[in-house]
């Protein structure tokens, strides 16, 4: 928009050259109708000076904040969308403005009003303000953005590559760890069964001894409790016959008393036992 370079001098100078003679003949419309155009010329032109100074100052900011690296990349990018839109709005206005101009002087001279040559002379002196100015697109512009965008995109390539590899280097690490802490898991698993079945194998044996102990005992209770009902009928078929001596007498009566004793003593130990195996297949 290299229109905008010198906008502001310009204007001043049409909006001082903007002359008018309105004749005597003229009609009360028409005169309003020249008023009013020419009030839209102006508040225009001040509309695009305002617009100028204002674009001014976002593209100085901008141009500090890149410089000292105090805005990202996407606010650059949305600010400089800005910035476009702004000069594209400005233009629209410039042109607008030059075509009020030329309508109104055709009006003017249609109703033979007396007006003089608008001229676009920069006032000597004056201060220019620095507008804004469009980017022309040129081919090598276009190339070197295409280079920038491959660039770009097989550099991103590369980091995708480069994280997949992590990835499935990280996965797999994972796998074989997993794989061991299984192993470890087997191997925990069979121990424990192994001592459970060694303990489980351990109780059937202490369960099985303690029921053949008391198997046994039993079987000798019986067997004693059989032998000694015989000796006492033994005796006391001796005693009625008169063949004993009262001594032998004493005597068999000493030992059939010994031997009631321990098999009573049997007949404890064994209720002892099958209260422990009792405990033993509850445990």
């Amino acid at each position: 928009m290299k229109m905008f370079k010198n906008v502001i001098p310009t204007i001043v100078v049409i909006c001082f050259s903007f002359q008018t003679v309105f004749s005597q003949e003229l009609s009360r419309e028409d005169r309003k109708a020249i008023k009013n155009k020419e009030q839209e010329i102006r508040v225009n032109e001040e509309m695009l000076l305002s617009g100028v100074e204002g674009l001014e100052r976002i593209k100085s900011r901008l141009t500090k904040d890149k410089s000292k690296n105090r805005i990202t990349k996407e606010e650059v990018i949305r600010k400089e969308t800005i910035i476009r839109n702004v000069e594209a709005r400005l233009s629209k206005l410039d042109k607008k403005i030059k075509a009020q101009k030329e309508e109104l002087i055709s009006f003017k001279k249609s109703l033979n009003v007396k007006v003089a040559e608008l001229k676009e002379v920069e006032s000597v002196g004056t201060e220019t303000v620095a507008t804004p100015v469009s980017e022309v697109k040129t081919d090598s512009d276009l190339e070197k953005r295409e280079e920038e965008l491959k660039a770009a995109r097989e550099k991103l390539e590369k980091e995708i590559k480069a994280s997949e590899e992590a990835y499935k280097k990280q996965l797999e690490a994972l796998r074989k760890k997993n794989e061991k802490l299984t192993q470890l898991d087997s191997q925990l698993k069979a121990e424990k069964k192994e001592i459970e079945d060694k303990i489980s194998k351990e109780k059937r044996m202490k369960i099985m001894e303690v029921e053949d102990d008391i198997s046994v005992n039993e079987e000798m209770l019986i067997s004693g409790r059989q032998g000694l009902k015989k000796k006492k009928d033994q005796l006391e078929a001796a005693k009625k016959e008169g063949a004993l001596t009262a001594e032998d007498i004493q005597r068999k009566e000493a030992i059939i008393s010994r031997v009631e004793k321990r098999l009573n003593k049997l007949e404890n130990e064994i209720k002892v036992k099958k209260e422990k195996l009792n405990k033993l297949k509850t445990a």
